[in-house]
């Protein structure tokens, strides 16, 4: 059987919409949203990504609806996230997933708390070795810690790049962290078999009504996701990819405003889920 080439465009044919409206006569959706890249346009200094506010408000009118759930999940700190967005009744994922919070809701993978001063130690090494490398800086996040290069001229990335891996390689060789390359970012996270795709599925059992999952993202971390989810439900990255896990591509982060206007009108003129599990 030849493989199909990549995910279709989400707006490109009614099926993937008209899965929601079918969803939602009989069941719940659970909306699980990267943040930067999908959220937020990247920008060269993280800080300067804060979400619109018509994005907020399409967040909050989504969570405060009884046929939905919303988790946001990204690689900043739980602190960081929950700043920026600022809304009540969500759920955020903060390093990952390795910690959570939302309504009732509380959680910290318990290695992650075991490790956290392992991955401090690698820190103060990393912010010493970089000091001479403009554009480069640390950002420690508790429980993971992220070399940020975005701002590092060509010439000097593969530098950037073997001081992490010579920094990491001590620990991460042990099996003790792990380390995740994403869009101009290296990250030193705990070798654990824990990542978005298995806090997303650990929120659904939380939630424990029966849901259709939609979850949208940008990034290598966000694959977790697609593939925990499966067929499940509908998987969708930002931008087109030949080897993503999902099934649908948005053009850019700016039409994930357009799949939250389209998930919203269906939920506005839903009836209420009739088959919660047992």
């Amino acid at each position: 059987m030849k493989k199909e080439p990549g995910p279709h465009y989400f707006f490109g044919t009614e099926e993937p919409v008209s899965r929601i409206s079918r969803a939602l006569q009989h069941f719940k959706i659970a909306l699980f949203f990267d943040f930067d890249g999908t959220l937020v346009p990247l920008q060269n200094d993280p800080a300067h990504c804060m979400p619109s506010e018509e994005t907020k408000a399409l967040l909050q009118s989504l969570a405060d609806s009884p046929l939905c759930f919303l988790m946001i999940l990204s690689g900043r700190s739980l602190p960081d996230l929950q700043e920026r967005i600022g809304l009540s009744g969500i759920y955020y994922g903060g390093n990952h997933g390795l910690d959570i919070a939302g309504p009732d809701v509380r959680y910290t993978h318990p290695d992650a708390v075991l490790l956290k001063r392992a991955i401090h130690r690698v820190g103060r090494k990393l912010e010493s070795d970089i000091a001479g490398i403009r554009g480069a800086w640390i950002e420690n996040k508790e429980f993971t810690l992220a070399l940020h290069y975005r701002n590092v001229g060509e010439k000097d990335i593969p530098l950037v790049q073997a001081t992490f891996e010579k920094a990491a390689d001590t620990l991460s060789g042990k099996g003790a962290m792990t380390v995740i390359k994403g869009k101009k970012v290296l990250e030193l996270a705990p070798g654990i078999r824990w990542n978005k795709g298995a806090a997303a599925l650990w929120m659904l059992k939380q939630w424990g009504d029966l849901c259709l999952p939609i979850a949208v993202g940008d990034d290598q971390t966000d694959e977790t996701v697609f593939h925990a989810l499966g067929g499940m439900g509908l998987c969708i990255r930002i931008g087109k990819s030949k080897t993503t896990h999902a099934q649908y591509y948005l053009k850019g982060s700016r039409e994930t405003l357009r799949l939250m206007r389209e998930v919203k009108r269906h939920v506005e003129k839903a009836r209420s889920p009739s088959f919660p599990l047992p």
